[in-house]
């Protein structure tokens, strides 16, 4: 859940402390008070897009931060850890948005992408507006309200049937390809045919890049190489030279031991390991001077060669080791261009098995899809005619399709708001009022079948009165009972039935508009839910009204 949200210089806000709590908390004020700017700062949270009108005039950047409670949240605290962001039972998160119109995302103080904020927040707030009453609207999205809504129950066939899917439209890709070969396959072929035997006359051999590059270095440097190896060899085998000297250093330390009653042992051991090391080096070193030789025609060879490897890497755009596997890649679409009748016919056989694993796969999803829709169909009609739709039919519309990624058919919601009507589909429905209990009745089924701990209605009250308000009211307390509940209304009787009332208003302040915010209780509360219901002037009785509705829903 939101705990606690800061926000400032952000639109016509100053700055703004906001303590949330858990239940149903209302935001209400007049028209232009600052409501909608306060879904836009949270708005910020979750990840929309940043613009630079949201920074307030003549400042450098607006900043909101958000403290979430997530104690009882594995799944983001897995995200958490799987980040590498540090973590504790709160989660903090912060938006900075500069005047020019970009933003920095930050999670306990560790910058994220946006995409990885709005991957974290989708798992813990949802904001339902205007714009989410349209995607419920679209048709494309409901076969997956119904997969989320079934909370992984088929999840394993879905996975499979996607499988299937990728690998049938990338056969049928790479069989489209083929099929569209003609002139330039041909031209293609003889270009990559003189490739292949170019690279194969080269006789690559893998590691002989860095061989030659040792020897031709040692070639070069021949005389320098002797005239060191001479040098090397002399400290090690001339008169008076250090072996000597080490050995009759040895042979006094010993004497030097036997009166010190073996102080020098470690010693002695040391410097003869070292007389060994350096005996071995002085055989290595004659070794090296035997095998130094100088040869002009090798040296010419090599340099020949190594110019070779490298005007093929200029050539190819590749080292000498990928020059070895382009051969074999070359050769694999050699045969399969000179080979393409025989290609195509293998391919439309694997499609065609692919086709019916898809098939049978989707009529196997489309069956478990069907029963829980079932289901679905029957909470959504328990939901809305709880909201004052007892006529109302709900049903999905399955149509079949080709395939696609997400089954072989689409779903659509349809309804019949009132008895006798035909089922036509969402977008159709006239009434805003209609509209609004029903996004409201979906809305209370998906977000608890995302998991969710809090979700804002931003006025999803639109349309509706009396009865109906009352209703509407009772199902999102019903809602707060589940998971935090914040929403702007202008409804008496969701204030009413609130457990937190914030009262958002806006004041001028020298020369400048700031907004700030109000816990609501007592006679303040009654106050303003008096204002929404008279709409203009408060009377005793609206007052008397408000005090009554408040109480009632106290008994609720």
């Amino acid at each position: 859940m939101l705990q606690t949200l800061s926000i400032r210089q952000f639109a016509i806000i100053e700055q703004l402390e906001i303590e949330l709590k858990q239940g149903l908390t209302v935001l209400s004020g007049e028209t232009g008070a600052g409501k909608s700017i306060i879904i836009d700062a949270i708005s910020q949270l979750i990840g929309a897009r940043a613009s630079q009108n949201l920074v307030r005039h003549g400042e450098d950047k607006a900043v909101v931060e958000g403290v979430f409670d997530i104690d009882h949240n594995p799944v983001v605290q897995q995200m958490l850890n799987d980040k590498g962001i540090d973590q504790d039972d709160f989660m903090i998160v912060k938006r900075e948005i500069m005047k020019t119109g970009k933003s920095i995302c930050r999670i306990n103080n560790h910058t994220v992408t946006l995409n990885e904020l709005r991957t974290v927040m989708q798992e813990l707030l949802d904001i339902h507006g205007q714009h989410e009453t349209q995607h419920l609207l679209k048709p494309k999205y409901h076969l997956t309200l119904l997969d989320e809504y079934s909370k992984g129950r088929y999840a394993d066939v879905k996975q499979t049937y996607e499988l299937f899917f990728m690998n049938y439209r990338e056969k049928q890709d790479e069989l489209k390809k083929l099929e569209q070969k003609d002139d330039s396959l041909l031209q293609r072929l003889d270009l990559i045919k003189f490739q292949h035997k170019e690279l194969t006359q080269a006789k690559l051999v893998a590691g002989e890049k860095v061989a030659m590059s040792e020897d031709i270095n040692r070639l070069r440097n021949f005389e320098k190489l002797n005239i060191e190896l001479t040098k090397a060899a002399g400290y090690l085998s001339s008169e008076d030279n250090i072996l000597d000297q080490l050995f009759d250093f040895t042979e006094s330390l010993k004497e030097v031991n036997e009166i010190l009653s073996g102080q020098y042992s470690q010693l002695i051991e040391e410097t003869q390991n070292t007389y060994y090391q350096l005996e071995d080096a002085k055989h290595r070193l004659h070794d090296a001077q035997t095998l130094n030789e100088y040869d002009e025609q090798t040296l010419n060879e090599l340099e020949e060669r190594m110019n070779l490897i490298q005007q093929l890497e200029r050539k190819y755009g590749v080292d000498h080791d990928e020059l070895i596997l382009l051969i074999d890649r070359l050769e694999t679409e050699i045969n399969q261009i000179e080979n393409l009748e025989e290609s195509t016919s293998h391919l439309k056989e694997e499609i065609e098995e692919l086709y019916k694993q898809l098939v049978n796969t989707g009529n196997k999803l489309a069956k478990e899809r069907r029963k829980d829709a079932l289901q679905l169909r029957n909470d959504i009609l328990e939901e809305i005619h709880h909201l004052e739709m007892k006529s109302a039919n709900f049903e999905f519309a399955f149509t079949k399709s080709e395939p696609m990624i997400d089954g072989l058919e689409t779903m659509e919601f349809m309804i019949s708001p009132n008895k006798g009507e035909p089922l036509k589909s969402l977008y159709k429905i006239a009434s805003g009022g209609e509209l609004s209990r029903i996004m409201l009745a979906l809305k209370s089924i998906f977000a608890e079948s995302k998991g969710q701990t809090a979700i804002l209605f931003d006025e999803v009250d639109t349309g509706v009165s009396g009865r109906v308000a009352q209703k509407m009211a009772e199902k999102m307390k019903m809602i707060a009972e589940h998971m935090q509940v914040i929403c702007i209304s202008h409804l008496p009787q969701v204030a009413a039935i609130s457990d937190h009332h914030l009262y958002i208003e806006k004041h001028e302040r020298e020369d400048r508009t700031v907004t700030s915010v109000t816990e609501l209780t007592g006679d303040a509360k009654i106050n303003e839910v008096a204002r929404m219901i008279s709409g203009v002037e408060v009377t005793p009785l609206t007052l008397e009204h408000a005090a009554e509705l408040i109480e009632q829903n106290k008994e609720k």
